[in-house]
């Protein structure tokens, strides 16, 4: 594990860094008072008010823009979040699908998200109940990410345990250079972006367009995929106030193999069971959404956002699925020197129609339902400054509904409300222009979605469950030196009522609450500079970490006692070394490593294993804007399992409860600016 003691000796550097600083207090620190990078120089000015953002939060939060993710292979949110301090994220089966889970909140999710807030540009990725499709997540598309973990997401509208992503593009700008990308790959893999900016209707105004595609023959058997989507942009600008218009389309095929067991993967991790390629199982994803924001230029003030997004979902399954779905919302936000305020409202309806599947087409009737969801949350903070110190007091409240009406085989009708208030204090120290000290007390509170209260595929309310609430107690440092840079938070939460959510290979799934669970955990990560001009003037070697601890059990429960929560592992480490030179040449070999196999099953009987993979990436950056990479994954070429289906209790024995990650694949890609 000298995996670990290199973390150990990272998280440690802040007390050291302080106790130098002693030797050298007459010395004035040249960077401004913002941590969340080590080079100011390294953030875009259209972003640095998002940095300003996490540098001001009194927890964990982290911020990152794309030359992170555009100078390897990035197509879909593994890609996007590598690296990211807390978050844990597995590709399912090789496309767009994804387990995305921080602090353990939407562990049990496989096709949709769920316990987080995604945003992009500020608008909800999440239909009105809760849930989100990863298919709307294009890297290519995007220009930084903000992850606010935990109860740090309240004041961006985030009421969950796990906290809110917030996928974000800069601003059009008509002086912006077009931008064209390309990629090709292993397994048939495709992808394309063109970039085009130019003036609006007025010398203030900005038009951005940008269209990708993506296609893949896919790793495995029955895992072709194909996207296309459109993002534009009309930028309006007064002398007192921005409007940003925008709109929104994707059209993804997705087919989708089937789990395995652990000898089936062993035997052929490439294959697929019969049953997934006779019922031709994918899904078929249409996305239009538009959006209206507009803001005061300066701090203080109002800003709104209004918002519709329409989305039809045709997904053969282990039966038909025809869902189309509607969603509203209204968001404002008020700012008046340390006081803040923000309203969320989003009401949304689906109409979902389930039928027999015969070999992809629709057959006999089997169930429908109607479902309308609303969520309504509000915020209030103030931040208090004295000295060296920033005090947090928030408040917020959500009201949710719950509405399912099934009509066929039976009528059924079920009408549920939630709510609740969510405190927050917090502290954040900062005697130092590179070094924060923080922590915070908060609670947490999520509805059930649609998919924890419907039967699924069979008709009938999920009537017993609860809403999930937990309290939380973070602490935490980032900052930098000349030499490091960190972010680490440790945290404790105690959850009320978890969503326990199990999915079985006939395709049946269930959700129950846990009474009381208890989620230990620690966040962090860590950029080192190892030396500069090592080899040639100029040059610099640089190593980066991160790690997760993750300690998520029941607490005395009746049939499973204090046993581990399934689908996740304790230790999950992301690490690489990078050499730069002065020519714009860049080698990184990387790996990612779960060093100890987790349990799968409530009663800890099955586990899956544990993998070392390795990887390696070259990279060149020309000045005027022509960049290209090559990146290897899995250089090891090791069969590996990426993610499993959570279930009650395998018996100790083998079964399809798997899912094999790709092996050893190439991508090469090239971008230019014209």
């Amino acid at each position: 594990m000298y995996w670990l003691v290199l973390m150990g000796t990272g998280l440690a550097w802040p007390v050291w860094a302080q106790s130098d600083d002693k030797e050298n207090q007459d010395e004035p620190v040249a960077q401004p008072r913002l941590v969340v990078t080590s080079d100011v120089d390294d953030i875009p000015v259209p972003l640095l008010q998002e940095a300003q953002s996490v540098n001001a939060t009194t927890g964990g939060a982290s911020f990152a823009t794309s030359e992170q993710w555009l100078q390897s292979k990035a197509t879909n949110i593994s890609d996007l979040l590598s690296f990211t301090p807390g978050v844990f994220v597995q590709q399912r089966n090789g496309a767009e699908s994804a387990r995305l889970s921080i602090r353990g909140s939407g562990l049990g999710r496989q096709f949709q998200g769920g316990g987080l807030l995604l945003l992009l540009d500020g608008v909800p990725l999440n239909t009105a109940d809760g849930s989100f499709d990863f298919q709307a997540i294009d890297p290519w598309l995007l220009d930084y990410i903000t992850v606010y973990r935990g109860a740090n997401g309240m004041p961006h509208g985030g009421a969950t345990l796990g906290g809110v992503i917030q996928l974000g593009s800069t601003a059009p700008d008509s002086t912006a250079a077009n931008t064209a990308r390309l990629a090709a790959g292993s397994y048939n893999t495709q992808q394309a972006m063109l970039g085009l900016s130019t003036a609006g209707f007025s010398e203030a105004d900005a038009i951005r367009l940008r269209f990708s595609h993506f296609n893949q023959q896919g790793f495995r058997e029955q895992n072709q995929q194909n996207s296309n989507r459109l993002d534009a942009q009309y930028l309006k600008q007064t002398d007192q106030r921005r409007h940003r218009f925008s709109f929104y389309h994707l059209n993804t095929y997705a087919e989708l193999p089937s789990s395995l067991s652990k000898a089936l993967i062993t035997s052929d991790p490439r294959q697929s069971r019969g049953f997934n390629i006779s019922g031709n199982f994918h899904r078929n994803l249409t996305l239009s959404r538009g959006s209206i924001h507009t803001e005061p230029l300066t701090a203080n003030g109002w800003s709104s956002t209004f918002y519709f997004s329409k989305k039809s979902l045709v997904n053969p399954v282990f039966t038909y699925i025809d869902r189309d779905s509607d969603d509203l919302g209204a968001v404002l936000k008020w700012q008046h020197s340390n006081h803040q305020l923000h309203l969320h409202v989003q009401s949304g309806q689906q109409d979902e129609r389930r039928r027999e599947n015969e070999g992809g087409q629709a057959g006999a009737e089997r169930l429908y339902r109607k479902q309308q969801a609303q969520t309504t949350t509000a915020h209030y903070q103030y931040n208090h400054s004295l000295n060296d110190w920033t005090l947090t007091w928030a408040l917020q409240g959500l009201y949710a509904t719950r509405d399912i009406d099934e009509s066929f085989p039976v009528a059924l009708t079920s009408n549920r409300s939630y709510h609740q208030l969510n405190p927050r204090f917090g502290w954040l120290h900062q005697n130092r222009d590179n070094v924060q000290w923080f922590g915070n007390l908060s609670r947490s509170f999520e509805p059930p979605s649609f998919a924890e209260l419907n039967n699924g595929n069979q008709p009938g309310i999920n009537a017993p469950i609860k809403a999930q609430s937990a309290d939380t107690l973070e602490l935490g440092s980032r900052g930098f030196n000349d030499f490091i840079h960190w972010d680490w938070s440790v945290y404790y939460s105690r959850v009320s009522n978890e969503f326990i959510r199990f999915r079985f290979p006939d395709g049946a799934t269930r959700t129950t609450n846990a009474d009381q669970s208890n989620h230990w955990g620690l966040e962090s990560a860590i950029h080192m500079s190892l030396g500069t001009s090592v080899w040639t003037t100029g040059d610099e070697l640089k190593w980066q970490t991160s790690y997760q601890w993750n300690r998520f059990q029941l607490d005395d429960d009746p049939s499973y006692g204090d046993n581990d929560i399934p689908g996740i592992p304790e230790h999950h480490i992301q690490s690489q070394l990078s050499y730069q030179h002065p020519s714009g040449w860049r080698i990184t070999p990387n790996i990612e490593w779960v060093p100890s196999a987790y349990f799968i099953d409530l009663a800890n009987s099955f586990q899956t294993e544990n993998y070392l993979l390795t990887g390696l990436s070259l990279n060149y950056e020309h000045n005027n804007g022509l960049q290209f990479y090559l990146d290897i994954k899995n250089l090891n070429d090791q069969t590996y399992i990426s993610t499993s289906l959570p279930i009650p209790d395998a018996g100790g024995t083998d079964g399809n409860y798997f899912y094999s990650g790709e092996g050893r694949a190439f991508y090469a890609g090239i971008s230019f600016d014209f």
